[in-house]
């Protein structure tokens, strides 16, 4: 798990996708990632976008997934990195509490995060960073 003030990742197993989805809203993504540094830097991203008004999403969860997908199209996002059933990364902007309500409401397991080598993660950010000139 990774916190920052406003800011929770953590990896969780998912069963049932199509049946946390609608509940999410705008404040919290479910996504497929390859590390949780690339998804905690992406959501970091995504934060100071909408603070800088360059946001190219309507939601924090859309921006994520843009950057996280590298991209502007948000169906070519969701279909990159869009959560399935297995592993995922769970992330609000938000409160730790309001996480542990989503977990404890659907079921989630956590799981302990993956890491990224260092060669890996700087590929990863370069892509999300990238979103903001395209």
């Amino acid at each position: 798990m990774a916190r920052m003030e406003g800011l929770v990742v953590k990896r969780v197993m998912v069963h049932d996708v199509e049946g946390i989805l609608p509940y999410l809203g705008g404040r919290m993504q479910l996504v497929s990632g390859n590390c949780i540094e690339e998804v905690l830097f992406a959501a970091l991203l995504s934060v100071r976008a909408f603070e800088r008004k360059t946001n190219r999403a309507r939601t924090l969860g859309g921006e994520l997934l843009l950057r996280l997908a590298g991209t502007h199209q948000i169906r070519e996002a969701i279909k990159l990195r869009g959560a399935g059933t297995g592993p995922c990364y769970l992330v609000v902007f938000g409160s730790d509490e309001e996480a542990r309500r989503l977990i404890r409401r659907f079921g989630m397991e956590k799981l302990e995060p993956e890491h990224c080598d260092e060669a890996k993660l700087k590929s990863l950010m370069e892509k999300a960073a990238l979103v903001e000139t395209l």
